[in-house]
Formats: C-alpha cells, structure tokens, sequence
C-alpha cells in the first residue's frame, strides 16, 4: 500500500479546489496501484464525505495569528505531524497556492513541504498555479525549497515562469487537475436539477462572477480598504437585462463559494428583469455546480474553473478577467479575443464590448462548443501526465 498525503486549498468551500482534488485522486488512482489517500483539510468530515478519503485537520482561513493558535492550542500540527510519519509521498497542489498576495498562505504551504523534506519523504508540487510572487521573502522560499522537490509541475506557463523567475527549476507545465474529474451520471445531474425547480428541456444562461468584483492587485494596493462596488455592479446588471430582453433566457447565477452569493443578490437589486434570475444556494460539490451548469446555453464567467468545467461540458462560455490565471488560461485555449478585464468595467465601452462577445459566441454556438470539447480531450490527456510522473516517483520509493 502507498500512503499520500495531501495538502491544497482545501474544505473551505470552494467548488474550483474541490475539483481539483477530485481530479489529482482521479489521476493518482489510475496509476497507483493500492494507494490510500490522506487529505489535509479546513473541514475533515466534509473532506471525507465529497472524497472518501482519510482527512488530517489543518484550520487555514482565520488569519496567521489563528493558524498559529490552532497548530498549538489544538494541537493541530502533532496530527498533521504523524500524518507525515505514515505517509510515503507528500503532494502540494493544486490551485494558486504559490502567490504572496495573502501573506501566510505561501509561507504555510511551503513549511509543510519542508517539514516533509526534513523527514525525507519525497515531496511532490501537482499541477499548481503560481504568481505573483513579489517580495523577496516569498521568492527565497520558492527557490530554496521547491528546488529540493523531487517533482514540481505547473498548470500553464504563466505559473512556470512565476517560479523560474524565483529561481526554481526543472518545472515541468502540464495542465489543471480539475480536468480529471469524472462528468457525473444522468441520474444525478437529474436529480440535482430537480431539486432546483430546473429541467433539461429549458436552456439558460449561467453566470459565475467575484463577489468582490476585482482582482487582489487592487486589494492589496488598496491595503485592504473598502472599495464601492455599487457602480461596477450597476453596470453588470445593466449588461445582463440587456442580455435578457434581446435573447429571452432567464439568468442562473451560480455561486462556487458562499460570499458569491451575497454579490449576486446586489447585482440582482439593480436589474430590472430580477423576475427572471435564478439565484443558487451554495453546494461546495463540485458535481451539484456542474448539474445545474450543464443545462446552461452559454456561460457568463469570472471563476476559472466555473470555465475549466464549462470546457469539459462544451459549453461556450464568455470570460470576464479578475487575476492573470483567468488571462493565462484563455491563452492556453486560444480565446484570448474574447478577453475583457474586470478592471475595465468603469470604461465606457465595457459593457457593449462584453455584449459583443455573447452575441459572437451565441452565434457561433457549435463552433466554439467543438472548439472547447477539443481542448478540454487535450488538457485531460496533459493532466494525467502528472499521476504518472508521480507513478514514477512512487516506483522508485517502493522499491527501495
């Protein structure tokens, strides 16, 4: 038996990371003979549930002073500790967890795989999103542990370049390991369907956006300080009614976290047509999102993986950007002129120029649903490269 121990951004609500840890299971289970799963995680019985896996508990999302506290007080850091004594591989992905942008996420990931390196076990980075890494603090990190990593792949370039220009090397870029997930069965897309009031037969728009409505650059340059979005939201709600009335598709709004919601109702406030908007309740698996979304005409999205699962459906999709991996994979899949930036919305074109882009993609439906299934064959054959490199690797310790 192979014992991996897992560490990401995971139990803390999120359908995109939810996903992805599906598809690095997904990915490991085809090439690894006998392994048992070990998942460091916000929420261990939610972790299990979605993954039937064994979790080891790690409070992440309070703050560093609370992470801090938890790892003593709670004892924390003696399970994930032993977690670490048992396991025969520790794997570090995936998702953007390699960025500085919120301080002690990068610091917290990388004493992890550390202390997996000082109990010589060997240490893996899956199929990541890194960047921006801008402090020197954050780029002597990266180097000096991920160049003892017995393997590090990254999801697109733009995450290779982040860490090579930290001065890490042998990164190898594969793809998103939400691409190995399993499509669930008419059965239980019907049944989640149902429970909703929706059907098959009736088409939508779906809609996935930033509750916050721009990007952590801004945040953090912000230091933090509110920021109005009523205008920006305006003119969100002002786009979709349009949306509406000229292609008489009622609106789905689909949240991947839970603060996703609270940002739709106030966009809905300011729509006219806010009869036909249907706000969803949060479900952090990623099989329930991905029900709903696939009775969705087009999608209307900020969220990558909202996007990345839209492109395992064939369901067009128009992008609004908030961070460099939404730019980066537009990129990857050759879509890159449908790119708009969230931080152009106050411009006064924004609005007509994300109109454009629906009618563009509406009218040519099939065409870029062919277009998508194709990238999506391709990304899914990219992703599994990282469960075989990890195969390898796995090899070479059982044979010692």
């Amino acid at each position: 038996m192979t014992n991996i121990l897992i560490t990401g951004y995971y139990g803390l609500d999120n359908i995109g990371d939810e996903a992805i840890l599906s598809g690095i299971i997904n990915s490991l289970k085809r090439y690894v003979d006998d392994a048992k799963f070990f998942v460091i995680t916000n929420n261990p019985n939610e972790t299990r549930d979605l993954h039937n896996i064994t979790p080891v508990s790690q409070s992440y999302k309070k703050g560093p002073l609370q992470f801090i506290k938890s790892q003593i007080m709670e004892r924390e850091l003696i399970r994930v500790y032993k977690a670490m004594d048992n396991c025969d591989i520790f794997i570090l992905g995936g998702g953007e967890l390699l960025q500085d942008l919120k301080v002690h996420y990068l610091p917290i990931f990388l004493s992890l795989v550390y202390l997996a390196q000082k109990k010589n076990k060997k240490t893996v980075i899956y199929g990541i999103g890194a960047g921006p890494i801008e402090t020197n603090f954050g780029k002597t990190l990266c180097k000096r542990i991920l160049n003892d990593a017995d393997l590090v792949t990254v999801r697109d370039s733009k995450s290779k370049i982040a860490l090579e220009n930290c001065g890490v090397s042998n990164v190898i870029q594969t793809a998103d390991p939400a691409f190995a997930i399993d499509i669930p069965n008419k059965n239980m897309i019907n049944e989640n369907l149902i429970k909703n009031n929706l059907f098959g037969s009736e088409k939508v728009i779906g809609i996935t956006s930033h509750n916050l409505l721009y990007n952590d650059d801004i945040y953090r340059k912000s230091g933090g300080s509110k920021i109005d979005l009523s205008p920006r939201r305006e003119i969100l709600a002002t786009t979709f009614d349009n949306i509406i009335e000229k292609y008489n598709r009622r609106l789905m709004f689909l949240p991947t976290v839970e603060s996703d919601i609270n940002g739709y109702l106030k966009i809905i406030e300011f729509m006219s047509n806010a009869d036909k908007t249907i706000p969803i309740e949060h479900n952090s698996d990623f099989r329930y999102f991905l029900s709903l979304l696939s009775i969705s005409d087009i999608l209307i999205g900020m969220r990558l993986h909202s996007m990345i699962i839209a492109t395992m459906l064939g369901i067009p999709f128009v992008p609004i950007s908030y961070s460099g991996k939404v730019k980066s994979f537009l990129d990857l899949i050759g879509l890159n002129d449908l790119y708009v930036d969230v931080e152009d919305i106050s411009r006064q074109n924004f609005s007509e120029e994300l109109s454009d882009n629906f009618s563009k993609v509406c009218g040519n439906r099939q065409h870029y649903s062919k277009l998508l299934l194709n990238c999506s064959a391709k990304s899914r054959k990219k992703t599994f490269e990282n469960a075989k490199l990890v195969s390898d690797l796995i090899g070479w310790v059982n044979s010692r």
